[in-house]
């Protein structure tokens, strides 16, 4: 006859808060368990652990018990049933018995809004946004910049080698890897900014009213950042330099929905991956568009730049060069669609394009050109 287990007493040792965390939380099995057990592998903290998963402040004690008895409930599970069983389903069948031989009621040790609204939204390793809200959050960004016609920028992060830097150094060198790269990338960013945990390794930032051109300078920010901080590894192994890669999108320039603006993004990602790592890659559109200015005065002109919704109407973004011939021209990779444009003569001057024929109101009682990229 098999021993049953004694939920009432076992019960009597943890936190049913937390247990109700882990349950039910919107932390990834996967992932739960490398932690736990990355805690259970060393000298565990649980309670940092009950902080960073459920949002719980835990005393020590209770805490360790709390993970101990889940850890034996998931190895009693397994046994029983003859199969693998993941740390969120031990966790649940754990709870479940434990309030049914202590006859908790549906609204005791209830978690609070909050802490429901972190574990669903928030990755429990680095506090940053997760995947879930980062998908939300992109999507209502982009239909914004489309609807105010302004632009939205989104960079992809990963770590470089990093499978390798886990193989070597170990899951919680890997861990404190992943969360110094979210710390420095938070004080990088502006508040109106989003950073996000994209999954494993890799991050996005979504970079509301920014052009490519500052995305890029915040990348390289980043990047060099990054690689000047080497990451303190636990035990006593030393200081460990990381590198990261970087890929840049830009809406609308590079892309017109939010699908295609992560695809590009992406891309430009994996360019960066396979061109080296440690890199910066912007995305670059397969369509172009050329623009050239012939001053009436070869003389009068000394800087020529094109602004418009495609950058921000920022000066320096796109400067036009100057031919032997006194002429000045430009061709720029943009994703196909209608733009609205200008010249900037002598940094100064703003004037619709004199050889375009077709244009609008610039809402200034001026007139802008129009661009049709196809």
């Amino acid at each position: 006859m098999s021993h049953m287990p004694d939920f009432k007493s076992e019960g009597r040792k943890v936190d049913v808060r937390l247990l109700r965390a882990l349950a039910m939380g919107g932390n990834r099995s996967v992932e739960l368990q490398l932690l736990i057990d990355s805690q259970a592998a060393g000298k565990p903290d649980y309670q940092a652990l009950s902080l960073l998963l459920g949002d719980l402040s835990v005393p020590a004690p209770l805490a360790r018990d709390t993970f101990e008895g889940l850890l034996n409930h998931q190895r009693r599970m397994r046994h029983g049933l003859g199969r693998m069983v993941g740390i969120k389903t031990a966790a649940m069948d754990f709870l479940e018995n434990i309030e049914r031989a202590l006859n908790v009621k549906d609204d005791e040790y209830a978690l609070t809004y909050s802490q429901l609204a972190k574990m669903a939204f928030h990755d429990h390793l680095t506090g940053l946004a997760n995947f879930r809200y980062f998908s939300t959050r992109f999507h209502e960004e982009v239909k914004r910049a489309g609807r105010y016609r302004h632009l939205t920028s989104l960079a992809m992060l990963d770590i470089d080698f990093f499978k390798q830097f886990n193989d070597k150094h170990g899951h919680p060198a890997g861990n404190k890897a992943i969360e110094q790269v979210a710390s420095i990338l938070r004080s990088e960013v502006r508040e109106t900014d989003l950073v996000a945990r994209y999954g494993g390794e890799e991050f996005a930032l979504i970079l509301p009213e920014t052009t490519k051109y500052e995305a890029h300078e915040l990348a390289e920010r980043i990047r060099t950042g990054i690689e000047k901080q080497p990451i303190e590894l636990p035990d006593g192994q030393g200081p460990q330099n990381l590198t990261v890669s970087l890929g840049l999108a830009t809406y609308p320039r590079d892309a017109h929905n939010a699908e295609a603006l992560l695809a590009a993004a992406d891309g430009a990602l994996y360019l960066s991956k396979h061109s080296g790592r440690n890199r910066v890659s912007l995305f670059t559109p397969p369509s172009s568009a050329h623009f050239s200015y012939i001053p009436d005065n070869a003389g009068a002109a000394q800087s020529i730049a094109v602004v418009g919704d495609f950058n921000g109407w920022i000066k320096k973004a796109d400067p036009l060069e100057k031919g032997a011939d006194g002429h000045f021209s430009l061709t720029l990779q943009l994703a196909p669609g209608n733009y609205a444009y200008k010249f900037v003569v002598n940094g100064e001057w703003y004037i619709a394009d004199p050889r375009c024929t077709q244009f609008v109101h610039d809402g200034y009682g001026g007139k802008n050109s129009v661009l049709v990229v196809n």
